[in-house]
């Protein structure tokens, strides 16, 4: 059996209004077989999401690059799933490096979201991985775990793990087949071993392109990717596809 590739745009606060719609319309015309073996999701800024909601075609899904793990209240700034829900989002990328990083989120605050997104019936992207110094000291496999196990709540039904070394990301620098293949096969035993899931799915984040793309899907147990900059550009993201 063939295994469902994910094609996950992260635009993070980039696009104008017309260029966002005019990407998404291209996208939908293309003529491909995807059947349910093939995902093309779309992560947009929030203020998108509206607009982007009314374009979709069959071939593509609609996702947020962040919520809050509450469904409402006094969180001044913060998008409701709600929200995402009513404008069709499908998919929520929960604990971004860029999000851990800047906005100091935990892997306390992280596994709340996480929780709230699967509750709501919504498919959560958690993201994980180390720094350069981590990955020099040899300390990125306890990072790994850690952010696994701190991370993800029990008796999930369907989640996809992002891997996205730190340093890899918006650098042009790729980790080797090896690299991304200890990584990955980290991730799928602890999912295996430490947790119920019915449904899961790996994949790659940092500086992907038409040129790498293949040989990260080559990888065993890799479904796919989370695309940054090499998805603002209609030609390369065809490519992609």
């Amino acid at each position: 059996m063939k295994k469902k590739t994910f094609i996950i745009a992260n635009w993070k606060m980039n696009l104008s209004l017309s260029d966002s719609s005019n990407f998404l319309k291209k996208i939908c015309k293309f003529k491909m077989p995807l059947g349910n073996l093939f995902e093309i999701v779309i992560c947009p800024q929030f203020l998108l999401i509206p607009n982007l909601s009314k374009l979709l075609g069959s071939i593509v899904k609609l996702g947020a690059q962040d919520c809050h793990y509450a469904t409402s209240g006094a969180f001044t700034g913060d998008s409701s799933i709600k929200l995402l829900k009513y404008f069709k989002c499908k998919y929520v990328i929960a604990g971004h490096s860029e999000r851990r990083i800047l906005h100091k989120e935990s892997n306390i605050e992280i596994k709340k979201k996480v929780t709230l997104i699967s509750s709501e019936g919504l498919t959560p992207i958690l993201c994980v991985g180390e720094l350069l110094n981590e990955r020099k000291k040899k300390l990125h496999k306890q990072k790994i775990i850690s952010q696994l196990q701190e991370s993800i709540p029990t008796n999930l039904k369907n989640i996809i793990i992002a891997y996205e070394p730190i340093w890899s990301i918006g650098t042009g620098t790729i980790p080797s087949v090896y690299e991304i293949t200890e990584v990955t096969e980290i991730i799928f035993n602890f999912l295996r071993k430490y947790r119920n899931h019915t449904k899961f799915h790996i994949i790659y984040g940092g500086s992907v392109d038409s040129k790498n793309f293949k040989l990260i899907l080559e990888i065993k147990n890799m479904s796919g990717a989370l695309i940054g900059g090499a998805s603002l550009h209609i030609k390369e993201f065809k490519k992609i596809i």
